[in-house]
Order: C-alpha cells, then structure tokens, then sequence
C-alpha cells in the first residue's frame, strides 16, 4: 500500500485554480438589466363548474399562468392552460369555482 506525505503540493494547484477562477469570474460583464417588467393578472371568479380567464393586456406577451380553487370547489381541475390565442390562461373546476392568474410580460 503507497502512502502520500505530502499535501502540499496539490494544495498549491488547487489554490491556483481557485485564484484563476476568481479572476475568470471578475472579468465576466454583468448581466444586463431585464428590460421587460412582470404583471399578474386575475380573472373574474367563474360559476361553479364553469371557465374563469385572465387575459394579458395590450402590449404584453403571455409567459405563465395557474389558478386558485374558491373555497366551494371540490373535486378535480379540468382545464388548466394558456388560451387558444396565447394571450391569456383559462382554469376550469370540475365542481366549484376557479380562479385564472396570468402572468404578463411587457414587450420589448
């Protein structure tokens, strides 16, 4: 069975690599700042079993939805998604009300 001594030696390289990725680090630009600004929409409570639809409104692009169930639904969601036209998200409670969130964001 071989034994090493010494630590040493690779220590120093490890520290050496470590010291080379801090300044590959620092001389990386910083991101640049987002320019498109986050909006949640919500849409109207739907009747029980029935479809509630937020719509992003004129000069924003659909990125994401969901939904929140009212306290009376029970049972299932049956419809969770963005819209036909990708301008909105629709929810769909199989018993009960829903409530459709979507999240907007402006265009560039």
């Amino acid at each position: 069975m071989r034994v090493r001594r010494s630590l040493a030696a690779p220590a120093l390289s490890v520290l050496s690599l470590l010291g080379a990725l801090s300044a590959a680090a620092a001389s990386v630009a910083p991101p640049a700042a987002a320019a498109e600004e986050a909006l949640v929409v919500a849409g109207d409570p739907s009747g029980p079993g029935g479809v509630s639809t937020a719509t992003c409104p004129s000069g924003t692009h659909l990125t994401g939805g969901g939904y929140r169930l009212q306290p009376d639904a029970d049972g299932p969601v049956r419809t969770n998604g963005p819209t036909a036209d990708a301008r909105g998200w629709s929810a769909r409670a199989e018993r009960g009300a829903v409530v459709a969130f979507a999240v907007c964001e402006t265009e560039d």
